[in-house]
């Protein structure tokens, strides 16, 4: 066995077939393959759990928690200590956990404003001196400490809200959504159990007559007192009849009763009655800011610490950064603040710099919660540890997933092995190594398809991976528009959502797009609510037009499916009942006396009671992990005998629960056994037909389980007109599996439903109806709709990001192709291209001229970084406007200048970018890119990603297509500056160096 490589040997867990891999040390690798092939059992449920098991029993002799990993293998050799970031678990789930309380930040920050900050007068709120003594009123302060800051300690904490920085109470706009209403309607449509109940009807009924209050008229239009009277009611007392019962009365309003009804509510139900009635407002007293007034006044650098919480983590670090480089920053804590920029830096570099302290972990997507963890590790500077992520580009945007690449790489480069479970096209080229686990899911998965590099990926016939990649991307017959029902919602505002308006059609499939922290979730958390509300009054309002065409709204988010080991398929998705029912029903279970309860493995009877019906028996081990076997009683058939007995067509039960579902498919008899054909069918259409039956839900992958949930609503009885909300339905899915998606969306919308799917996935996005693109950055440069149209017009948006990569992925290619196995153009050009001089060229639209313009910059060094991938690399100055422009998604040009073309290398470098082209001979390539005459190569090119590196980005880019054609005794033109700068600082090759490579 090689010390450099971690070795599985018959590994059998789940679905895997004696899987032998072989995974090198300190490397990026990548487990790819189709949703259920078996990463997941491979990395997570055998690798990580049988490490874990054996770091936890090395930690102490006493230490025996071997872990709860359900794994069987052979073997398992050269592994290291594990650490896992998941994307979900249960111990993030406090309502009261914050980013700030996550990630460490929040205790950082009350040591600085600690030790850093001056008390206020705890009577004036003025400034104290040296001695903490006011100069106006002459009180003295109590010093602070870091106990003043935090909202979970009397000495810091608010009291009139105890430190959560709001409110519960009842809400006029909800208890009155549309004051077009009347106070008649406004009654006949109140909430069972609410202020709606006989007697306070009747009481305030009876006080309206006796101040001559119209009962017809809009609550709009009352005056002031009269609404006063509606909502706070009067001291008048009313003698009042209802039926045979007579009371004197006074009505106390609405708002009065809600409240003293709500307070004194002895039931939970009774206090639900009134939930849709309460919302949430901020503290009067703290702002939201959870501290006493002498701490939210206290300031480090002129910022308070309640600034700090609620502003953006990446304006945060600038506002420490410039009060460092003043002086403004006591010398007490400078070293402290340094610590604070350098963990903030690290969230920014996962693209989460969007994140204000404040924010609940609760609300953080999956994918925002592991990247916060992965910021953790990577300031943590551990080294000779196997990191396991899952899905890190979860809920990320294209722009984005470089940045993630690039962390991935940090944690490699420190000395760390890094193995991810992804399907992200990017992520997967970035990988030192791959192993690819299929071909099928299921029982037709479970197999090592391919080891090794991307090229050999690539090269593996039967790869599913390789087919999805070079496959063109998936097609669907688009929804025409203009005959098509609409839908608009005005006044949309939900976190840095504000005011916005959407116009989407019917009957169609949307898609929400932009990047991360953009407001998506929020844009359709809003949409959500208003429609809702509109569908149940049955009426169009003065937020939604077009709601009379729906009938229902169903929001499906990102969920487990249960985590019982009595879960199975048949069960989940509602046919255990049906198969029960059909066995029940045969001659043998009639003959023998036998019902339905027979047939359930949750019920004494007709279950083995040696397993409990679960077909397993555990061994006690004592001082060791239990261990479970087929059990010796039902030999793993989970039922007693004479159940076994029982046959329906000639299987029994557990023949039938062992089937597939495309087994049972055409075992099943479509007439007698209509519902369990049916719902069976829906899930082979949309890929799950390897299934069994009788499977245990716990086992399914994050692919399988959100397909099953999928597929789960579209087997609810409901007709036509349902507007479907999906979650980033494409999260977990193998580029293979889209397709199913795609035919649950086009069999939903041909049955006159409508489907709104937040999405990052640009092939789903192109072949989509409709975009609703928010942008056009992430917080608070966020929040608005940019675009509101089909994706066509999307990719042609100057200010979409999402746009820019969607263009950048329809353009056309360069006709000649890199081999991906090592061209030898590329080759062949990588004893020079290190000194070279070349100009960057591309295109950049400009809104106020027709059709795009050439850009460009001049570099001084571009190297072949993988001859393999066909990856080039240069290096340019952070924050250029000339690279930026170019940087936007479209195919752009290298130009490797010939020796000859020296003078025109110096004037291009010197010349105004919009005026760079003007007086050149150059032509169009293939792709639209600039190509200048007489260059000695000529190298098309897409960018792949961006790095910082101090001062100066790295920028890779994919080759699609190599010409070189120098005239005779032509050679490029070289860099003839001395060693030095920026090239050299990071490791870049001078003149005098031999060989390529960063």
């Amino acid at each position: 066995m090689s010390p450099d490589s971690i070795v599985l040997e018959g590994v059998t867990t789940h679905n895997l077939k004696s899987v032998d891999v072989r995974l090198p040390k300190g490397k990026l690798i990548v487990a790819a393959g189709v949703s259920g092939s078996g990463k997941s059992s491979l990395i997570m449920d055998t690798l990580f759990e049988h490490s874990k098991s054996l770091y936890l029993g090395a930690l102490s002799s006493k230490s025996l928690d071997l872990g709860d990993g359900d794994y069987q293998f052979d073997r398992i050799a050269g592994t290291q200590p594990p650490v896992a970031l998941h994307q979900r678990d249960g111990g993030h789930s406090n309502p009261r956990s914050t980013v700030g309380t996550l990630t460490g930040l929040d205790g950082l920050y009350r040591l600085l404003f600690g030790a850093g900050s001056r008390p206020v007068c705890p009577v004036c709120f003025g400034p104290t001196g040296p001695d903490l003594r006011c100069g106006t009123c002459g009180c003295f302060a109590e010093p602070h400490s870091a106990k003043h800051f935090s909202a979970n300690r009397r000495e810091g904490k608010c009291l009139r809200c105890d430190g959560v920085g709001e409110l519960i109470g009842f809400s006029l706009e909800r208890i009155v959504p549309d004051p077009s209403k009347t106070l008649t309607e406004i009654w006949d449509g109140a909430d069972p159990g609410t202020f709606a109940i006989p007697n306070v009807r009747k009481a305030f009924e009876t006080m309206a007559a006796d101040i001559g209050l119209d009962l017809d008229t809009p609550f709009a239009e009352l005056k002031p007192e009269q609404v006063e009277r509606v909502l706070h009611g009067s001291d008048t007392v009313y003698t009042i009849k209802i039926r045979k019962v007579t009371n004197d009365v006074r009505f106390e309003g609405i708002l009065g009763f809600a409240e003293r009804a709500y307070k004194n509510a002895s039931t939970a139900a009774r206090r639900g009655a009134f939930s849709n009635y309460l919302a949430k407002e901020t503290c009067p007293d703290c702002g939201g800011g959870r501290l006493r007034p002498e701490s939210l006044r206290a300031t480090v650098a002129g910022h308070t610490f309640h600034a700090f919480q609620s502003d953006e983590l990446g304006d945060s670090v600038v506002r420490l950064r410039e009060a460092l480089a003043s002086g403004a920053l006591p010398p007490q804590v400078r070293e402290l603040a340094a610590s604070i920029i350098r963990q903030s830096e690290n969230i920014e570099e996962v693209g989460l710099g969007h994140l204000q302290l404040r924010r609940p972990v609760p609300t953080l997507s999956g994918g925002e919660l592991q990247r916060l963890l992965l910021a953790q590790h990577l300031a943590s500077d551990l080294t000779g540890v196997m990191y396991v992520l899952d899905e890190p580009t979860a809920g990320l945007h294209e722009s984005e997933t470089g940045r993630i690449i690039a962390s991935l790489r940090r944690l490699r480069d420190l000395g760390n092995t890094v193995i991810v479970i992804e399907h992200d096209e990017s992520v997967i080229r970035a990988a030192d190594w791959i192993v690819e686990l299929g071909p099928g899911a299921g029982s037709r998965g479970g197999q090592v398809v391919v080891e090794g590099p991307f090229a050999e990926v690539l090269r593996t016939e039967g790869s599913p991976t390789a087919a999805a990649l070079l496959s063109d991307p998936p097609t669907r017959r688009r929804v025409d528009t203009a005959g098509t029902p609409w839908l608009e919602v005005r006044d949309i505002s939900r976190n840095n959502v504000r005011n916005q308006a959407v116009r989407l059609p019917l009957t169609a499939l949307t898609c929400v797009s932009g990047v991360s922290g953009a407001g998506k979730s929020s844009l359709v958390a809003g949409l959500h609510d208003s429609v809702a509300r509109a569908v149940a009054r049955g009426a169009d309002g003065a937020v939604v037009t077009g709601a009379g065409a729906l009938t229902d709204v169903i929001h499906v988010e990102q969920r487990a499916i249960g985590r019982s080991s009595r879960s199975t398929l048949a069960t989940y998705i509602g046919i255990g009942d049906h198969l029960r029912d059909a066995f029940a029903a045969s001659p043998d279970a009639v003959e023998l006396g036998l019902g339905r309860a027979e047939f359930s493995t949750n019920v004494a009877g007709g279950r083995c009671e040696a397993c409990k019906g679960l077909g397993l028996a555990e061994i006690d081990l004592t001082l060791f992990k239990s261990e479970s076997v087929v059990c010796p009683e039902c030999d793993g058939r989970k039922f007693q005998e004479h159940v076994l007995a029982v046959r329906l067509n000639g299987a029994t039960i557990h023949d039938v629960l062992a089937m597939t579902v495309e087994d049972a498919v055409g075992w099943f008899d479509p007439q007698a056994h209509a519902k369990i054909v049916r719902a069976l069918t829906v899930l082979a259409e949309f890929g799950l037909g390897y299934l069994q039956l009788g499977c245990s839900t716990t086992v399914l992958s994050g692919g399988e389980a959100q397909r099953l949930n999928l597929a789960g609503e579209l087997l609810k009885q409901r007709r036509s007109g349902t507007l479907f909300i999906f979650d980033e339905p494409t999260r977990g899915l193998h580029p293979a599996d889209i397709r199913h998606l795609l035919a649950l969306f086009d069999r939903l919308i041909s049955t006159g439903n409508t489907v709104i799917a937040i999405e990052h996935n640009l092939r789903v996005l192109a072949i989509s109806d409709w975009v609703v693109d928010l942008g056009p950055g992430s917080g608070a440069e966020g929040g608005q709709v940019i675009h509101c149209g089909p994706p066509e017009a999307l990719a042609e948006h100057p200010d979409s990001v999402t746009g820019r990569h969607l263009r950048g992925r329809s353009e056309p290619t360069a006709p000649v192709p890199v081999e991906p196995g090592g061209p030898r153009d590329l080759a062949g050009l990588a004893e020079l291209l290190p000194r070279s001089v070349a100009v960057v060229a591309g295109t950049r639209h400009h809104p106020e001229q027709d059709g795009p313009t050439p850009y460009g910059l001049a570099i001084g060094s571009l190297t072949v970084v993988s001859g393999e991938l066909a990856l080039l690399g240069f290096v340019v100055a952070s924050g250029s406007s000339s690279w930026s422009a170019l940087a936007d998604g479209r195919p752009f040009c290298l130009n490797v200048l010939a020796d000859d073309q020296r003078e025109l290398g110096t004037r291009f470098s010197r010349t105004r970018p919009d005026l760079r082209f003007t007086a050149l001979p150059w032509a169009p390539t293939s792709s639209g890119s600039p190509h200048l005459a007489g260059a000695y190569a000529v190298l098309e090119c897409r960018l792949e990603g961006t790095y910082r590196m101090g001062d100066h980005d790295l920028v890779l880019a994919k080759c699609l297509g190599v010409d070189v054609n120098p005239a005779a005794g032509c050679a490029p033109l070289l860099r003839t500056d001395g060693p030095g700068g920026a090239l050299q600082d990071y490791g870049w090759r001078t003149p005098d160096d031999q060989g390529t490579g960063v």
